[in-house]
């Protein structure tokens, strides 16, 4: 039997990657035991990389099966007022050209990106949005597809932040959590040459009420290449607390993205609420909140933060803001282009 002098036990390592466990027992002199170490390594990372690769192949796939075309110019119809969200959904877009995946905990950690394709070529900016749908796991960000195809053809960067959501473990504050972490992401698009230092930031809905939390704190958000932003709630959020208390489908929502209601949870219902904190970070460019006047999902009393400028449309409702073809779009994408440089 040989001597247990003779029989190194090297390591038992777990690599952060996919879960993989590596145990490895050498035989004899220590050099073969770092050449079969450094050889498992390699593997490792091979896989690593390769997880990495499949996960947002997977994502690319699932993507383009719901929509798939070369970068064109699509002609939106025009919207009615208060415009209900089948018109939305069922409008015609652009699926994203590109994924980036910010996280591997769950497969709606990536960042879907549009760059701008405006007909004359001019670049307007670049938009980061957080979609809404009441921060529930049935409302992902393919209803905003057509919004984010609007902006690219106005000229506008786009990057649509996916995040875990209310029935896939995205309950408060990890929604959140993963916004933070896809908007320090967007410095993956300076690779391709965008200028980031000033940014535009906006959520519709529940994606408006991230937002807002963003701007609460900004100064730990941003990435150092962003020197200013602009943060629009578009129908956005503002008040938690009172909304958990309202009876329509998405206030109903509210208790289980916030895990009860304000008596249960009351300090996670203060922490959640934008209105209860000052936004006024030096990074702060513009903070307003666009609200339609004929909204039945958020009130227009909701509209309201102590550092931001409330603008509102008359006859606007809820999904006008994401329906390209709309007056409200318009009044977005004239805001967009009066904000100062700095």
């Amino acid at each position: 039997m040989r001597h247990l002098a003779n029989l190194h036990w090297v390591s038992f390592c777990r690599f952060p990657v996919q879960g993989v466990i590596v145990k490895l027992w050498c035989i004899g002199n220590q050099s073969v035991c770092i050449f079969k170490l450094s050889a498992v390594l390699a593997f490792v990372f091979s896989v690593s990389a390769y997880a990495e690769d499949t996960h947002a192949t997977k994502l690319e796939m699932q993507i383009q099966g719901k929509h798939s075309e070369a970068l064109t110019q699509i002609v939106f119809p025009a919207a009615p007022h208060n415009t209900p969200y089948k018109l939305v959904a069922e409008l015609p877009y652009q699926a994203p050209p590109s994924i980036f995946p910010y996280a591997h905990e769950h497969q709606d950690q990536y960042a879907a990106y549009w760059p701008a394709n405006h007909p004359d070529k001019k670049v307007n900016g670049v938009v980061a949005f957080i979609h809404g749908g009441c921060w529930l796991n049935e409302f992902d960000m393919s209803h905003s597809y057509a919004f984010s195809t609007g902006l690219a053809q106005a000229g506008f960067h786009v990057w649509s932040i996916e995040y875990r959501r209310a029935g896939n473990g995205g309950e408060w504050p990890v929604a959140l959590d993963d916004v933070v972490l896809g908007l320090k992401h967007i410095s993956r698009l300076s690779e391709f040459g965008v200028d980031l230092s000033k940014i535009n930031i906006l959520g519709h809905s529940a994606g408006g009420h991230l937002a807002a939390m963003l701007a609460i704190q900004l100064d730990d958000v941003l990435p150092p290449a962003i020197k200013k932003a602009n943060i629009i709630g578009l129908a956005a959020i503002m008040d938690i607390d009172d909304y958990a208390r309202g009876d329509n489908t998405c206030e109903s929502a509210t208790p289980s993205f916030m895990r009860g209601m304000p008596a249960q949870q009351p300090i996670a219902y203060y922490l959640a609420n934008p209105q209860n904190f000052a936004a006024t970070s030096e990074l702060l460019n513009q903070f307003e909140l666009f609200q339609g006047n004929a909204d039945e999902i958020v009130a227009p009393e909701q509209a309201s933060h102590q550092n931001a400028i409330t603008v509102k449309l008359d006859k606007a409702g809820h999904f006008d803001w994401i329906h390209p073809g709309s007056d409200a779009f318009q009044q977005l994408l004239l805001s967009l282009s009066s904000y100062p440089s700095s």
